[in-house]
């Protein structure tokens, strides 16, 4: 009598069920493009029951046509469809939704679809839109990262006096009015100074401005600078020549007396070459006078070549050359720093 009475109650409530309206939640045409997928989210209530329509405008088939609950659970699933009719899905929990339709074909596909929702209670308001809002996670983590500790000037004495012979045009012993030295710049080099002079008058000049730089070392124009390059102990080299590398200031005069020199700074021993052989050849430098001096800042490393000659016709040259860098070496070390990454996406949810 029980088991009676049970079935006649299922099927009154079916049939109410069945007798009552559908509402409708979304519809429409859409074009799901050739290898690609449309989805579109909704909300549903317990005890909803889905009903589900699609149709491919042209007849052809769609790869996959899914209704999922979020976060991942299928509800239905239909393979290579162009067809679906009344397909109902009875809801067990109140979420999120998404329908998915997926084409692996290169063209488009055209697809008609409804959704609708039959509620347990006709008078029960629920809203199906689906919102979404912005969520952010923040990940702190350490990483070890290379820092300046500090920086070593130094001012090197590359080439610190040389006296270079040159002969005249007219040399009895048959040598050329021209020679070469070479120079090596050290590593590390940020500038780099040289200075040329001819002869015992240039020397004269240089000596006097070598003895003031000497007494007045605190004074020296970039005074600051220099004295902070040479706290660990005074140079070998020439003051005037480091002078002028950091600031490419001194206090050099002119002699009253003195041959000139032509000079050329080539940047390699193929070019030195073609200097000598009286050929066309690249210099970086050049100058022609009793006394020269220069701050440089290129070439800052290798090999390069003085080219010197004499235009006098009887009278040989010496020629005085100093020339003097200044190296910079950074110490570096690691420290940890603390950096972060925020990680950005949407989430669904309904105002229900």
């Amino acid at each position: 009598m029980m088991r009676l009475s049970f079935i006649v109650t299922f099927l009154f409530i079916a049939h109410f069920l069945s007798g009552q309206e559908a509402i409708s939640i979304s519809e429409g045409t859409l074009k799901v493009g050739g290898v690609s997928e449309e989805v579109l989210y909704f909300g549903l209530s317990e005890g909803d029951k889905l009903v589900f329509n699609f149709k491919e405008v042209k007849g052809k088939a769609l790869k996959e046509i899914e209704i999922i609950e979020l976060p991942g659970a299928s509800k239905f699933f239909a393979y290579k469809s162009n067809s679906i009719k009344d397909k109902s899905i009875q809801i067990q929990n109140t979420g999120i939704y998404k329908l998915r339709l997926k084409n692996s074909a290169i063209g488009g596909r055209i697809c008609q679809y409804k959704l609708a929702r039959i509620p347990v209670d006709p008078n029960q308001k629920f809203n199906t839109t689906v919102y979404w809002k912005e969520k952010r996670d923040t990940t702190y983590y350490t990483v070890q990262e290379d820092y300046l500790v500090s920086k070593d000037t130094a001012i090197v004495d590359v080439l610190g006096h040389k006296v270079e012979r040159v002969h005249s045009q007219t040399a009895t012993n048959g040598r050329p009015n021209k020679s070469i030295v070479q120079v090596t710049l050290p590593e590390q080099t940020v500038s780099w100074s040289y200075y040329i002079g001819v002869g015992e008058d240039a020397e004269a000049v240089f000596q006097e401005a070598e003895e003031k730089a000497i007494k007045r070392k605190g004074q020296l124009q970039a005074g600051a600078q220099l004295a902070r390059s040479l706290a660990s102990g005074d140079p070998t080299g020439s003051l005037v020549l480091a002078s002028v590398a950091l600031s490419g200031l001194a206090e050099l005069g002119v002699p009253d007396k003195a041959d000139n020199v032509q000079y050329w700074l080539a940047p390699d021993y193929d070019n030195a070459q073609l200097f000598m052989l009286d050929q066309s050849f690249y210099q970086f430098e050049k100058g022609n006078g009793p006394l020269s001096y220069k701050r440089m800042e290129s070439p800052k490393t290798g090999m390069f070549y003085i080219c010197l000659l004499n235009d006098n016709l009887m009278e040989g040259i010496d020629v005085h050359i100093r020339i003097s860098a200044v190296t910079v070496r950074e110490n570096w070390g690691k420290r940890p720093v603390r950096k972060y990454s925020v990680k950005t996406w949407q989430e669904p949810y309904l105002k229900n």
